[in-house]
């Protein structure tokens, strides 16, 4: 299959062991050599998808006002109502490779990560299973070795990266952790990152001026990595950030997966220089799979089976735009998705016999050529995380509290409002029982000075409380799938902290 590929076709630059070697030491040169690659220094682990087919109940994804506008009967909602997002797809990966997963907008990535770390809001798998490590995932297996980092950051604005990352060091690692080993477990995280430089900015946010957005991002990045797990699934990172940053941000990730870890990571069309970064390639369309395989090996497939990629053209551009769905018209749309479709059963009757054993051989070797390079590196000392002895309830309390007075004390437009609201009320309540110092006051004037005083002062702390509850709502839900605690001593923060 190799023969039938012209030498200068496409941005092959892996496709040789020397190509790839030489790209690793350019790599690895370009970094500092003081890096410290936190390598996993725990288990090898391997994540699989065996005949994976997941279906979306559109339903659930309509807001509940909307249903009750539609007025539909409760035996006729969900008629029609489900969608296949993913059709067998089978794959398995590594400590030491990072899978990319491509594909145009409802290709079906969202849905796959989605079920991988447990999340699978609004659909259920129909048939195939997901093994973590040779045993079947369940949600303790995912929160033991799996790390998901989101598309959207959700941080608190008015802190540094260094107390972002110190709050969910106390927080995320076990009470057997002295200070100092926390303290060192985040300036190994901020220096791995290269986050050194802006360690005591604000993060910051679309309102609050902080660090760029390539910095946010790794900033979310090292949350996950504070506990040091095995596997790591990224949901399109890159989302967002100028190539430059995007491509550094990858580097990272190809880095840390050298590191004997394993990287999933969503991507919509990277750079070709990214795609070079890969190790695997899932390309998908509609929930099927066109490409699994080796990302060095995707131009010779689609070139055996009468697709060359263009010269000087991005494979990834190239074979995202074949596969994609266009739905300007009716026609077009047919006839895009017959072609993807055909695409689809020409790798299903390719992986069936022989090319079965070659993809999977590929993949054997590269991983462990990986694990091979990863010995070569300077290690860390780092364990992975084994205790599950987590903070209880009164130190995540004692946490969160000084989290929110460190992130809203620094929050001055606030502070100045509610001192001015303070104020304002105070005044108010003073000019009308200004002068009755001498007169006693009937039973119907103490009552209504209570009723200010009880229901209209505290009524400003409680709309402030709504209003960030609702910003903090979707950081809120993140932290408790991670585990970071539970949803009493958040409340008691709220209250006590806005009281």
């Amino acid at each position: 299959m190799a023969e039938t590929v012209p030498e200068d076709r496409g941005l092959r630059n892996r496709a040789a062991p020397q190509d790839a070697s030489g790209l690793q030491d350019s790599l690895f040169s370009s970094e500092n050599d003081n890096s410290l690659y936190f390598t996993y220094s725990g288990q090898s682990n391997t994540l699989e998808v065996q005949d994976l087919s997941y279906q979306v109940d559109m339903d659930s994804q309509v807001p509940w006002f909307e249903k009750l506008a539609q007025f539909k009967m409760p035996w006729a909602s969900h008629k029609d109502s489900c969608e296949l997002g993913i059709q067998n797809l089978s794959f398995k990966v590594r400590s030491g490779q990072m899978l990319a997963i491509i594909g145009s907008s409802g290709c079906g990535r969202a849905s796959l990560l989605d079920v991988i770390t447990g999340r699978g809001h609004g659909g259920k798998i129909k048939s195939g299973q997901i093994w973590i490590n040779g045993q079947p995932s369940t949600p303790q297996l995912v929160r033991k070795y799996v790390a998901h980092v989101r598309q959207h950051d959700h941080l608190l604005p008015n802190l540094t990266v260094r107390e972002t990352l110190a709050f969910v060091a106390q927080l995320r690692l076990p009470r057997t952790f002295s200070q100092a080993q926390r303290d060192k477990r985040v300036d190994d995280v901020i220096a791995e990152l290269r986050l050194r430089q802006c360690a005591h900015t604000r993060v910051g946010n679309a309102y609050v001026r902080g660090v760029s957005g390539g910095e946010r991002r790794r900033v979310s990045i090292a949350v996950q990595l504070l506990w040091n797990p095995g596997i790591l699934i990224l949901d399109e990172p890159t989302s967002g950030l100028d190539s430059f940053t995007a491509h550094n941000l990858v580097k990272t990730l190809y880095r840390l997966a050298k590191g004997n870890r394993l990287v999933l990571i969503s991507l919509h069309q990277p750079r070709s220089d990214i795609f070079r970064l890969f190790d695997l390639v899932l390309l998908m369309t509609s929930g099927t799979t066109i490409y699994l395989g080796a990302a060095q090996h995707m131009v010779q497939y689609f070139t055996a089976i009468g697709h060359p990629c263009p010269r000087y053209s991005n494979p990834a551009d190239f074979y995202v735009d074949l596969t994609s769905i266009d739905r300007r018209s009716r026609e077009q749309e047919v006839a895009t998705r017959e072609k993807s479709w055909s695409l689809a059963a020409v790798f299903r009757e390719k992986v069936r016999g022989f090319d079965d054993f070659l993809w999977r051989a590929e993949a054997k070797e590269l991983g462990e050529g990986t694990c091979l390079e990863s010995q070569a590196l300077p290690q860390d000392t780092h364990q992975p995380l084994t205790s599950t002895e987590l903070p209880g309830p009164v130190q995540q309390f004692t946490m969160l509290i000084r989290r929110q007075i460190f992130n809203d004390f620094r929050d001055l437009p606030t502070l100045l409002i509610h001192a001015a609201e303070a104020c304002l009320m105070s005044l108010v309540i003073g000019f009308l029982y200004y002068g009755h110092g001498a007169i006693k006051l009937s039973f119907m004037d103490t009552a209504a000075l209570l009723f200010m005083i009880g229901a209209l002062i505290p009524f400003n702390v409680i709309l402030d409380v709504i209003s960030k509850c609702h910003s903090e709502r979707a950081m809120l839900y993140y932290e408790l799938e991670d585990g970071l605690y539970t949803a009493g001593p958040y409340f008691f923060t709220k209250v006590t902290g806005q009281g």
